[in-house]
């Protein structure tokens, strides 16, 4: 019991410890500004190979600090190539997003979108079953790159069409 209860907390206070954003806590925009990647951005972090896809980027949601930018489907991709175990490379595709300050000194950051398995999350008992489904659907930040002015300024803002008809 002891042990699981430690299971429990440390889990607990790592993900506190991650930047998660939950968009159930942000305010949703209608009709945001529309954003252009106009070439692939890519960056090396240890041994993935991070791609963030270039297209339209639409801002969906806003807090008091910052503005989400929301991608097509499976706009950022991880390959990793563990450099001594080449038979253990892998690469998958998300759904994200670029999280962009309202400070304009400050860079952008990518998040993804936390899958939300086919099947429940079940068998670790309930309170690590239910941090797991809590996070579903969350913006995780997969970088270390918070603070990112270079892709910041690869996004190209798209002129509003101001005729309503």
């Amino acid at each position: 019991m002891r042990t699981s209860l430690g299971v429990a907390l440390v889990l607990m206070s790592s993900v506190a410890a991650a930047k998660h954003v939950y968009p159930k806590n942000l305010k949703v925009v209608d009709a945001g500004q529309t954003y252009t990647l106009l070439e692939d951005y890519l960056f090396q972090e240890k041994a993935a190979t991070l791609t963030l896809f270039a297209g339209r980027y639409v801002q969906k949601y806003e807090d008091a600090k910052a503005v989400y930018l929301m991608g097509d489907a499976g706009c950022f991709q991880m390959s990793v190539s563990p450099p001594r175990k080449p038979h253990a490379r892998w690469s998958d595709r998300w759904d994200c997003g670029v999280y962009v300050p309202k400070d304009g000194n400050k860079g952008a950051a990518i998040f993804v979108v936390r899958r939300t398995p086919e099947t429940s999350h079940e068998g670790n008992g309930a309170i690590i079953d239910g941090i797991i489904r809590a996070g579903y659907g969350s913006f995780d930040f997969p970088t270390s790159e918070k603070d990112d002015l270079l892709l910041r300024s690869k996004l190209v803002p798209q002129q509003r069409d101001m005729d309503p008809s």
